[in-house]
Parts: C-alpha cells; structure tokens; sequence
C-alpha cells in the first residue's frame, strides 16, 4: 500500500487515512488543547504524509514514522500556540498592569514596523484612505467626501488594506488577531 500511496495512488491514501486516524486520534487528543486542534494535528501529519509520500518506500517502520510525525505536527502546533499567547499577552499589558518590559517593548515595536512597512506598501490612494482613516481619525463619510469618492470606494479600500496588513503580518509570523489589538495602540 506504501508504495502505490508513493506513487500517488489517492484511494490507496484514503485506505491508509482510514486505517491509521483511528489510531492516531487518542494519541493527539489525549495532549491536544481541544478537538479542533486535535483535528488539525492529524490532517498536519496525513498533509505532511502526502507531501513526503515518495519516501515511503524507504520507511521500514512507518507505524513509528507516521507517530513521530504526528508527535512534531503537535510540538510545532504548541509553539506557535504558545508564541501567539506571548505576542498577545505583550500588547494587552496596560500601565495599570505594570511596567512593560524591554523585551514586551521590542515586540511591540517590531509589530509597529512590520504594520507601519505594510502600509508604506499599499498603492498610494489605498494609503492616503487609510492613513486618514488611523491616524487622522476620519470617519468614512469624511474621507468620501474629502477625496470625491463614495464612502464605500472607501469602505472596499480600508478593507483590503487590513486585509494586505493581515497578510504581511502573517507572512512575518504574527497571527492576524494581533492587527485589531494594533491598530488600537498605533
């Protein structure tokens, strides 16, 4: 089976996905935050299977393979779990909460990089919207009317500006939520 799988067999995989989920399934969710997440892990490990299905022939124990893979999807999904709560955990530190470290100020700056260098990278009109919009703290209607253009021109364009910032954040390694919490201390 290993060997049709590597060369590309699909319903020799899905044989394969049926026989070893069940078998993978309490191994994740016994350490897994949540079902969703245990979710995840496995469609990783069965994802990561398929990219690297060439190699199977070469595996001599892929019931240890296939485990070990699961168990670095599971470390790798904890990291970024736990790198998350960390970056998020900076930017909702107050006064009120203590002073904020200069490792929690390093983090923050760089976001504030990051956020300000997406912008710089929007199209020069997307930008103007923006800016007014963030830093000047106009209203949609008052951008509208300032540059003759409809509100929702100006609506469509602050959305996918969020959305161009969302995806330099994410390509940086910083999770999309961050961007709302940004945005309100920029």
């Amino acid at each position: 089976m290993l060997r049709l799988v590597a060369e590309g067999d699909e319903t020799s995989f899905g044989e394969l996905y049926r026989h070893y989920y069940p078998r993978l399934k309490p191994y994740i969710s016994r350490n897994a935050a949540s079902e969703v997440q245990a979710e995840e892990i496995i469609q990783e490990t069965f994802i990561r299977l398929w990219l690297n299905r060439e190699k199977l022939p070469e595996i001599a124990n892929f019931n240890a393979w296939l485990f070990k893979v699961a168990s670095r999807e599971f470390l790798t999904a904890l990291r970024k779990q736990v790198n998350y709560e960390e970056k998020v955990g900076t930017l909702q530190h107050t006064p009120a909460a203590g002073p904020i470290s200069p490792f929690e100020q390093l983090h923050v700056r760089e976001i504030k990089a990051l956020v300000k260098e997406a912008v710089e990278q929007l199209p020069e009109q997307r930008r103007r919207v923006f800016k007014m919009s963030r830093e000047q703290g106009l209203k949609v209607n008052e951008i509208a009317e300032q540059l003759s253009i409809s509100p929702q021109t100006v609506k469509n364009m602050l959305s996918t500006s969020l959305k161009q910032i969302r995806e330099h954040l994410a390509s940086a390694g910083h999770p999309y939520l961050l961007l709302y919490l940004l945005l309100k201390i920029l």
